[in-house]
């Protein structure tokens, strides 16, 4: 079974209002909104710790991007819910994410949860 697989049908089936597809690169998933936006999503068990990322890229729509990840990057240090963190509209605006969230949360729930995200801020 491939990386992303399981990834790629949350997407697709779960959010198929919102995504015209999906490609696995080998390193991430690339999902395909249907704005001409994409979502890249990304998650390593190489190292001790789980690391991941969701990044939405509209740099070519209006210069915006979202990003969580969990990289323990000490210059978002003070973010209440260290190391994960929320790159909102700008990759230097970083908070708490503006959804809940909760450190039990699984990957697929939290690719659900971003997934939602981007379904309420899709103009």
């Amino acid at each position: 079974m491939a990386k992303f697989t399981r990834f790629a049908r949350i997407a697709e089936v779960e959010f198929s209002g919102i995504v015209l597809s999906t490609q696995d690169l080998g390193h991430k998933l690339r999902i395909y909104l249907t704005d001409k936006s994409f979502i890249d999503f990304f998650y390593t068990t190489t190292v001790s710790k789980l690391r991941f990322s969701i990044h939405w890229e509209r740099n070519h729509i209006d210069n915006l991007i979202y990003r969580l990840d969990n990289t323990p990057d000490k210059k978002w240090s003070k973010v209440s819910t260290f190391p994960l963190h929320f790159h909102s509209k700008q990759y230097e605006n970083v908070n708490s994410p503006s959804f809940q969230i909760s450190k039990s949360d699984s990957l697929e729930n939290l690719l659900r949860k971003f997934l939602s995200f981007a379904k309420d801020n899709i103009v």
